[in-house]
């Protein structure tokens, strides 16, 4: 469904390459795991994925990404987010309307569905993560495990075919991470796409990821069976050359 072929980024007033020459693959119906240490490009592959490159961060683009067939160069982020939704770092910074069933609502309105579609769409998100029934509370008022929620049904709102989630687990506590498992694993079951981006091995670990790729400095150095890259980290960790497992990321890289 996805195609990044080639793709090189820099943003504009930068002087550096934030992806360079970046090739990959996505397909419905999987989950894809993508690491990296801070600053390696994983948030900018997510804003390829859906036009916000480079259509709203502007810069110097080479190579280019096709969805459903479509470069995103030729499709306007309204039309692209009927395809690939994507859950920000720290939505609550967006949340904007005075209930929880308000922010769901906003995007299907946006993309123009009908009112009946999107009473049933908002109702069918909401319950998706758990929130129906608090559909009339204020975001604000949730807890951050809530509000991480909430954003991912803001998106599903919109049907989306793919969901690109960027550090679903941080300031999560060990509950709302797995609420978050079930989510996206019932995302996959109903053949939906799902890419996250996780300094959090161990949890992406349990989510069993079908392909994880690894990012340093823009570049894609690695990509494969999970169970081969975990093993490999594991094995770092329990011979002392890296921290633990949870925290290995960026170290893990200047190893390799």
């Amino acid at each position: 469904m996805i195609e990044v072929e080639e793709v090189t980024f820099k943003y504009e007033g930068s002087g550096i390459n934030a992806l360079r020459d970046v090739s990959l693959e996505l397909e419905r119906g999987k989950i894809y795991g993508i690491v990296g240490p801070n600053g390696s490009g994983k948030s900018t592959l997510l804003r390829l994925l859906n036009g916000l490159i480079p259509h709203f961060y502007r810069g110097e683009m080479k190579g280019r990404v096709l969805v459903d067939g479509v470069d995103t160069r030729e499709a306007s982020v309204a039309q692209l987010s009927k395809k690939v939704g994507l859950v920000f770092q720290n939505p609550e910074h967006m949340f904007f309307s005075e209930t929880v069933y308000e922010e769901v609502s906003f995007g299907p309105k946006s993309i123009g569905m009908d009112p009946e579609e999107i009473r049933e769409s908002v109702k069918w998100a909401l319950e998706e993560v758990g929130l129906w029934e608090l559909r009339e509370r204020s975001p604000w008022s949730l807890s951050g495990g809530e509000m991480k929620r909430l954003s991912i049904a803001c998106v599903l709102s919109m049907k989306p075919e793919f969901l690109a989630v960027d550090e679903p687990t941080i300031g999560q506590d060990s509950l709302s991470k797995e609420s978050l498992l079930e989510i996206f694993k019932r995302m996959k079951g109903e053949g939906k796409g799902v890419v996250i981006v996780t300094h959090d091995l161990e949890w992406l670990d349990d989510l069993g990821p079908d392909l994880v790729f690894v990012l340093r400095y823009g570049v894609v150095i690695g990509g494969g069976d999970p169970r081969k890259i975990f093993s490999d980290i594991r094995n770092l960790a329990t011979n002392g050359l890296i921290p633990p497992y949870r925290y290995i990321v960026d170290s893990l890289l200047e190893v390799g």
